[in-house]
Formats: C-alpha cells, structure tokens, sequence
C-alpha cells in the first residue's frame, strides 16, 4: 500500500502537526515545554528564510521530546518539519553538512519506528521517511558525510589608507511635489461650455429663420392678386436671410453636438484616472502556537 505522493507532504505535515499539537499537549504539559518552545523557534526561522538556524532549532526540538507515547504523533511532525528544514537549507547554502543532517535525522526516526513502535502502526511515516531518505542520498551522489571541507584560504591583510577629508555638505532643498494635472478635467468642461454656447446660438438663428419665414408669408398675404415687381425684390431679400440663418443654425448645431460629446468624453477619463484600487488579500500563516491566523495587506 503506497502511501500519499511526496508533492503533498508539506499539506500533510502542516495539518499532522496541528493535529499532533493538540493531541499531545497534555501529556506533554503544553506549548511551553522545551520540545514545543524550539518548534515555535524553528517556525520563526523559517518563515524569515534563514533555514540553516531553522534546522538547527527543529532538531533540537525533536531531541527534546519524551519517549512517550502521547508524543509519537508530535514526534513525526517534527522529524519531517526538520527534514524540510534541513533541505531548504541544503537549497540555500548549497553545503553538504545540511543533507547528511537530513540522512542522520531521517535513520533516526525510522529507527524510533522499528524499535520501539509495532509494525502495523504509524505505516505512512515509515513511508514518507524512506522516501526522504532516498532523495537526500541521491542529491548526496558520490560525496561523502565524512569528507572535511577544504581549508579556506588566509584572507590578505588589509591595507589601511588615508581618510579622504570629507566632501563639504550641501544642503539640497527638495522641489515641491508637482500639483496633479488638470488638463483632461478642464478641457472638458471648456468644451462641454462651448457646446452650451454654440447650442444657444444655433436654437437663436432658428428663431430669426423662422421670423424671416412669417414676414415673408405676411407680405405675400398683404397684397391681392399678382405682386408688383417692388415687393419680389423685398421678398427675395427677406427668402435670403432666411435661409442664411437657418445655414448658421445647422453649423453652430452641429459644431454644438460635437463639442458637447468631446467634452463629455474628457470629463470620464479624468474621473477614470484618478479613481483608486486597493487590493485585500487574506493570508493564513502558522503561528507560534500551533494556531492559524489571518494577514491583511492593503
């Protein structure tokens, strides 16, 4: 029976822990007890990235357990907690001291397990800590535990050298901050403004056409029968500037309808730009006490 794939461990070693925390906290008189106060350490290590003392603190929390049985649930969380360890300080240093700790913790733990737990219980852990144990000997490969690092070479004597006079200070004083720009907001409302204007203009040559219109009908209707040649003339002159109102009307309309759509369209892109986003986000980060708590960020 194969257990579950090794790409899942961390879930399951996150929810085993918790799990094994609760179970085991009475007999292991609380939170506060050596085991537990290096885990929470080691917890702290990690989570700032510096692996190599986070190693350290979850081996030494594993050293810490009692041989009781309350504490078998707890002691595989933390054999696997320091294996993580151990490897991400191995991914970060590169150093060969931190795979062998992997590989002498890992032959720990599965030795605990034949010794001193039956070999139908706990069959997931000999598992997972098999398999830990293969892949830190395969990333070890040819190289050896026992090997001495070479000696690091003597660094040379530094030479000491006169202190340049220091540079005379100049006070810089800082420019205002430039005032937001304004462009897109006030051509907008200048043309939105025109718009208006050219609108009043053109409904105004509406209304003189339509004067012009009525004084024409009025003289036509003042005179029976044929209309002189005089008052063709007259009525020509009246047709005539009719119809260039009624010409200046259609252009300041249409002059109108444009201003007023282009200044509309500044106004919202200016009000687009200036509208802020924020972003919340919940985090769920494992505490010191083996509690699940939540993180805002704005």
């Amino acid at each position: 029976m194969d257990g579950p794939p090794l790409v899942l461990s961390r879930a399951l070693v996150v929810a085993a822990f918790l799990v094994g925390a609760a179970l085991s906290a009475r007999a292991l008189a609380g939170p506060e007890t050596p085991s537990f106060r290096e885990q929470a350490a080691c917890h702290k290590h990690r989570e700032a990235g510096e692996h190599v003392q986070a190693a350290k603190r979850c081996e030494a929390a594993y050293d810490a357990l009692p041989d009781l049985p309350e504490a078998l649930a707890a002691r595989g969380v933390m054999a696997f907690d320091a294996g993580y360890s151990f490897r991400d300080a191995y991914d970060q240093t590169g150093e060969v001291k931190h795979l062998c700790g992997e590989i002498r913790l890992m032959i720990r733990f599965l030795n605990y397990l034949d010794n001193r737990v039956p070999p139908d219980e706990r069959p997931y852990d000999r598992i997972d800590a098999k398999k830990f144990l293969d892949a830190a000997r395969n990333d070890l490969g040819t190289r050896s535990c026992t090997e001495k690092p070479p000696e690091p070479e003597p660094e040379p004597e530094p030479v000491t050298e006169p202190q340049p006079a220091p540079a005379p200070t100049i006070d810089i004083v800082q420019p205002l901050p430039p005032a937001p720009r304004r462009g897109l907001k006030i051509s907008g409302w200048t043309l939105f403004a025109l718009g208006l204007g050219l609108g009043a203009w053109s409904s105004a040559e509406l209304a003189i056409g339509e004067v012009n219109e009525r004084g024409r009908q009025a003289l036509i209707a003042s005179v029976p029968g044929t209309v002189p040649a005089s008052l063709v003339d007259q009525l020509e002159v009246v047709n005539a500037a009719g119809d260039a109102a009624n010409r200046r009307a259609i252009v300041a309309g249409s002059l109108s309808g444009a201003s007023l759509i282009t200044g509309i369209t500044l106004l919202a892109v200016d009000a687009h730009r200036r509208r802020k986003h924020r972003r919340l986000a919940f985090v769920p980060v494992t505490g010191p006490t083996f509690g699940v708590r939540l993180r805002l960020e704005f």
